[in-house]
């Protein structure tokens, strides 16, 4: 085990330092990455036909610097016929090489393909992965929305460093505490007055709940044609498939027409279970008529039904 330290003026040659020690010197002060200020930071983007583009940028890999001060190209290998396949976009530091490049790497095509491994702190290879590359069975050409960047992620961080980090959490819990402490006593005032207000009006507010429970068939459109149901802009609609609460315009569309409301299911596959809940305030009500199924107000204790 040896002492290594550094620098100072040579006499007579007897101080010598080589790039490893140069490069070392930024070694616990700056994070290897991309420096996410300069340039475009190496963002990798489609670039027409099979190729892809890295953008200007700089970086650090294992305390060696490497810039890109121009748009670089990088053609990405053919697809397989019947197979997908991811290709990585490295910064790969060759020790052995004393070089830097910025390359692809290709995974293996494959029916549900693996991301190639990334190598970090070899002996000999150092890699930073920019971004991705999914290549569809077939593909002649490389879409953006196939490219996951992988900057600001483990594969490869944006560069941190060079200043002392300030320390917020003193800062973080003066102010949860001035937070908690202004809406407790927020919170104690608002309740002192909505409760006067309810007490003065005596409003009862009753949520009237409608459901349908379905099983997709030969349509996946749905009418919301529940026994005395109107549709409203202001009513809840919870639409369940399969079980699993789905969300508007991503498992389902809502659209209106000659008044009534419709669900239209993204999933299309026979004897999936739809179970829809349309939830309609009705401010001034308290229950609703067992036998009718319409609401009932209250008036001086009086139940009169609407």
């Amino acid at each position: 085990m040896a002492v290594t330290y550094g620098f100072f003026n040579s006499l007579n040659h007897d101080r010598v330092y080589n790039a490893d020690q140069m490069s070392y010197y930024f070694k616990g002060l700056v994070s290897d990455g991309v420096y996410e200020s300069i340039g475009s930071a190496m963002q990798v983007t489609a670039g027409g036909g099979m190729n892809v583009q890295v953008g200007t940028g700089r970086a650090l890999i294992n305390t060696k610097w490497v810039e890109n001060d121009a748009i670089m190209t990088i053609p990405i290998a053919a697809a397989h016929v019947t197979l997908g396949r991811y290709t990585a976009i490295v910064i790969e530091l060759s020790i052995p090489d004393r070089l830097i490049e910025i390359k692809a790497i290709d995974g293996t095509p494959a029916s549900s393909p693996k991301k190639p491994t990334i190598t970090k702190e070899s002996s000999t290879i150092w890699q930073l992965c920019l971004a991705y590359v999914y290549v569809p069975p077939g593909a002649t050409a490389i879409a953006q929305a196939n490219i996951e960047d992988k900057r600001g992620s483990e594969e490869c961080r944006f560069v941190t460093g060079l200043i002392d980090q300030v320390d917020t959490s003193h800062l973080f819990d003066q102010w949860q505490d001035a937070f908690e402490t202004y809406y407790t006593q927020m919170r104690a005032r608002f309740d002192t007055w909505f409760e006067s207000l309810t007490e003065s009006l005596n409003i009862n507010t009753y949520i009237q709940q409608y459901r349908k429970d379905v099983s997709i068939s030969q349509t996946n459109v749905i009418p919301l044609d529940m026994e005395l149901y109107a549709y409203s802009e202001e009513d809840i609609i919870l639409v369940f498939i399969n079980g699993l609460l789905g969300i508007e315009n991503v498992d389902y569309a809502l659209s209106v027409a000659d008044g009534i409301a419709y669900i239209a299911t993204t999933t299309e596959a026979v004897g999936t279970a739809v179970s829809i809940l349309a939830l309609k305030s009705r401010i001034g009500f308290s229950t609703l008529g067992t036998s009718t199924g319409q609401a009932v107000a209250t008036s001086g204790g009086q139940q009169i039904s609407i």
